[in-house]
């Protein structure tokens, strides 16, 4: 069999594919243009082109899933939406009460300013011009607005977003007549925060702001209408007040006008709580210490009243404050920035995040340190002749003096913690003479069995802790003199030295010791309330430690506390018809170079059966912890003829516990 070559004459004017791959090959074979051989496509090429439609089927397939399933919700939401309207119903946050159901806060009506970003003009210009419009308005920054939108894909979101709460009705007027309707602005109907006691609980309770990018990864399933808690209980507790947001749908025409009302989810009210604070005490502890800063001329200072036995919070002031109902009421920006610049610091709770040296308060843990190791005996007298000089371990020849803020002659314990006699506290801290001292050592196992070294846990937010010295401490603070040296016991000895601690850490010291040994954990919260009046949660009084210490040995120090009113720096506290015990303390430290002072007393009442701890600090005043006593004075006298005759005190059997 003879094997031919197939050759198919064409005509000239048509044009199969395969001619289009093998025309090349053609000519090289020298073949007329006229005539084709036909030559099968290699497999190659086969796979080539199923590879490429694999490829775009496989990406038809991936936007379809894209489209179908991921972003399936949105854009079924978005196709909804140019029918329908859906608006968040800010829910009311749960009342704050005090300890006797009187209000701390209250929701009152008010209206806020929102916007919808895909409502905006899709035109930059219009757009902006728009935008100019509203902050002039409102007097909010551009900057809020476009921050807004600044996201990926953000101008077409359709979740109303909050600007401003608290728009005022000549605001209200203003937007009406200027603003066309259905460009992405909307005055909405809601609730705001009233404090009626402003200043004087406003570190208690904190304050409400419109949520931020940061909040909004905390609470992220809150809308971006929401007001959350900025500050105290309002952040602290800010699921608990928090309630269920409702919503409103409505049907639209192609210009966004409401045709019909397709429904309404009523919002819920959120959780009350009941909290430990005494209103009349926190507002006589408040004006009391207020006016004091006046007279003095200073503006810092601090109070805070516990009841030992239970670890509630009474009262909580931090001066200079500030009104909670400002920053909560879209006040104008300059307002604002006035109270994040000052240099006094209102937003700052010197209560729970300050630091400050204790002074002469920190006498009465290193009686009952000295007592414990057996350091003196509480009836031998040390005397003082005004200073204490030491001689150098390393050159005899040299001398140091340290100076007692004034002589105070033959002292005992009980007299030393009456007068605040520095120089018997260098002695059973340091040591001197035949007097071994405690040593740094022994003093840090106090401070820790005293929980100075730990947070107290409050339910507030920023709570401080104390900065405790040590030899490794001293290395980072004093790198060129690093060895810790007899001085340096002195000074944390008498509370100074580097010796740091938060006036709630020296609150809970002094309760500690009025409770014969039992410190309770402090806490601002009694109850979380329901919708319906059901606790959903109570707070029992906790035993945070309990110094294994002789009671004896406590009995002693309570007893010189008490002397400091009836003997020592405190006398003027003695015409109260409540029996007061208490330590005065007035730190030096260093400010731009100056030597100053602080001036804080922490006491306790009644005496023998303690009701009250009250520490109160005043900041830099022009003398000693006696600028403190007028204050405790109005504070304690108010307390007795208020409440401890009324027996509207909470106590605890400890026992139970």
């Amino acid at each position: 069999m003879f094997s031919r070559k197939k050759i198919i004459i064409r005509d000239k004017h048509l044009l199969d594919p395969e001619e289009i791959l093998i025309d090349k090959k053609v000519e090289e074979m020298g073949e007329s243009p006229l005539v084709k051989l036909e030559w099968p496509l290699s497999s190659f090429f086969v796979k080539i082109l199923f590879f490429i439609c694999l490829v775009l089927i496989l990406l038809i397939l991936g936007r379809l899933v894209q489209l179908q399933i991921i972003k399936g919700n949105y854009y079924t939401e978005l196709a909804n939406y140019n029918k329908t309207r859906y608006y968040i119903i800010n829910a009311p946050r749960g009342i704050i009460y005090d300890r006797n159901k009187e209000p701390l806060v209250l929701n009152s009506p008010s209206f806020s300013l929102t916007m919808v970003p895909l409502d905006l003009p899709r035109d930059e210009n219009e757009r902006s011009a728009l935008i100019n419009q509203i902050t002039t308005i409102f007097d909010i920054n551009p900057e809020d607005i476009i921050n807004n939108l600044k996201e990926k894909n953000k101008l077409n979101s359709i979740d109303p977003i909050l600007l401003k709460s608290n728009v005022s009705v000549e605001e209200m007027r203003k937007f009406e007549a200027n603003v066309p309707a259905n460009k992405g602005f909307m005055v909405m109907s809601d609730t705001s925060r009233y404090y009626p006691y402003a200043d004087a609980a406003a570190h208690v309770l904190g304050y409400i702001g419109k949520i931020s990018a940061s909040d909004k990864e905390i609470y992220k399933s809150y809308p971006l209408t929401s007001m959350v808690g900025k500050d105290g209980l309002e952040a602290y507790y800010e699921k608990s007040l928090q309630g269920q947001w409702g919503r409103r749908l409505v049907e639209v025409d192609a210009y966004g006008n409401v045709k019909q009302d397709l429904g309404t989810l009523n919002p819920q009210k959120g959780n009350d709580l009941i909290t430990t604070i005494d209103i009349g005490l926190q507002q006589e502890l408040y004006e009391s210490l207020k006016n004091r800063l006046q007279e003095l001329g200073v503006s810092g200072g601090a109070g805070l009243a516990l009841n030992p036995k239970t670890g509630e919070v009474l009262a909580l002031v931090s001066l200079p404050s500030f009104n909670p109902n400002i920053l909560t009421k879209g006040t104008p920006k300059n307002i604002i920035e006035d109270y994040l610049t000052s240099k006094s610091r209102p937003l700052f709770n010197r209560v729970i995040s300050g630091l400050y040296p204790p002074g002469s308060l920190i006498k009465p843990l290193m009686a009952v340190a000295a007592l414990e190791e057996k350091i003196i005996d509480p009836a031998r007298t040390i005397y003082d002749e005004g200073k204490i000089v030491i001689t150098s371990p390393y050159d005899p020849k040299e001398k140091y003096t340290f100076n007692d803020w004034q002589p105070h002659g033959w002292v005992d314990m009980r007299k030393a913690i009456a007068v605040s006699c520095n120089v018997y506290f260098w002695a059973v801290g340091g040591g001197f003479k035949d007097i071994s001292g405690l040593g740094l050592a022994k003093i840090q196992k106090y401070w820790n069995l005293f929980n100075l070294n730990n947070k107290q846990g409050i339910d507030l937010d920023d709570e401080n802790n104390s900065v405790l010295p040590s030899e490794d401490w001293l290395k980072k603070i004093r790198p060129n003199d690093p060895i810790w040296k007899l001085g340096d016991t002195y000074n944390i000895s008498i509370g100074e030295g580097g010796l740091s601690l938060t006036l709630l850490q020296m609150a809970d010291y002094i309760s500690t010791i009025a409770n014969n040994g039992v410190l309770m954990k402090p806490f601002l919260v009694k109850s979380i309330i329901d919708l319906n009046g059901n606790i959903i949660k109570n707070t029992e009084p906790v035993i945070a430690s309990k110094l294994n210490v002789n009671l004896d040995n406590l009995k002693i120090v309570q007893e010189g506390m008490r002397q400091v009113v009836t003997s020592g720096t405190a006398t003027s506290l003695n015409d109260l018809p409540i029996k007061v015990a208490g330590k005065s303390g007035s730190p030096k430290f260093i400010s731009l170079g100056k030597e100053q002072y602080h001036a804080i007393f922490g006491a306790y009442a009644p005496y023998d059966d303690p009701q009250i701890v009250l520490l109160i600090l005043i900041e830099k005043p022009p003398q000693g912890a006696v600028a403190t006593i007028p204050v405790v004075h109005d504070v304690m006298s108010w307390y007795y003829e208020n409440r401890l005759t009324t027996s509207t005190v909470s106590n605890v059997n400890l026992n139970e516990l």
